[in-house]
C-alpha cells in the first residue's frame, strides 16, 4: 500500500486536498480525529491532567477548548503539551494504517496538519504540503469557524514559524485559486504518483 501525508497550515485545503483524493479512490485518515482520540485515552487524560491542572480534565475527560487557550501562543506550553500527545498519536496513526493495508488498500492519505513536529512520524511515500497566503487562509478560517476576522488572522499570523515545515515536503499544491484550479492538481498529482 502506498501512503501518502497531506500536510499544511491551517486554512490552506488540506481537508479539500484529502477529500479530492478520497474521492478517487484513496482511503482517507483524520490526523485531527486522531488527535481526539489521543485526548481521549486514559494515560493522556492522566498526563493532561497532572501538568496542565485538573481544571483541564473535569470528569476524567480533556477539556480541549480550555487546554487549547492554555497552550495557543504559548511555545513552552505547547511543546509540553505535544510530548504528551504526539507519541501516543504517532503509534495510532501507524496502526491505522498498519489496519487499512490489511484490508488490501492500494493507496491511504493521511491529512495531518502536525506531520513534520511528530517525534516518530509514520513512513510516507510521498508527503505533499498545501499552501495558500496568510489572506486567504484567515479568510477561510472565518467562513469555517464563525471567528472574528481579525481573530481569525491572528491564529493564521500565530502559526506562521510552522511556515518552514512546508517547504521539507516532496510536492506542494498551491490552493490561493478556485476549487476547479485545486481539482486539477489533484488530477495531476494523482496521475503522476497514485499507480
Amino acid at each position: 500500500m502506498k501512503r501518502w501525508t497531506v500536510t499544511g497550515p491551517t486554512g490552506a485545503g488540506k481537508s479539500a486536498v484529502t477529500a479530492l483524493l478520497a474521492a478517487r479512490g484513496a482511503a482517507a485518515l483524520d490526523g485531527d480525529r486522531l488527535g481526539h482520540e489521543v485526548l481521549a485515552q486514559a494515560a493522556v487524560v492522566a498526563a493532561v491532567g497532572v501538568r496542565f491542572g485538573v481544571a483541564c480534565t473535569p470528569g476524567g475527560v480533556v477539556d480541549r477548548a480550555l487546554l487549547g487557550r492554555r497552550v495557543f501562543g504559548d511555545p513552552v506550553e505547547l511543546a509540553a503539551l505535544d510530548a504528551i500527545t504526539h507519541p501516543p498519536l504517532c503509534a495510532l496513526m501507524e496502526s491505522r494504517l498498519q489496519e487499512l493495508a490489511a484490508q488490501g488498500r492500494a493507496l491511504a492519505v493521511l491529512e495531518a496538519a502536525v506531520y513534520f513536529r511528530l517525534p516518530a512520524p509514520p513512513r510516507m511515500d510521498l508527503v505533499v504540503a498545501v499552501v495558500a497566503s496568510a489572506e486567504v487562509r484567515a479568510a477561510r478560517l472565518a467562513a469555517r469557524t464563525g471567528l472574528d476576522p481579525a481573530m481569525a488572522r491572528a491564529r493564521v499570523d500565530a502559526l506562521a514559524p510552522l511556515d518552514l515545515d512546508w517547504v521539507r515536503a516532496d510536492l506542494t499544491i498551491r490552493n490561493d485559486g478556485e476549487p476547479a484550479a485545486l481539482a486539477a492538481a489533484v488530477d495531476a498529482l494523482w496521475a503522476a504518483h497514485a499507480h
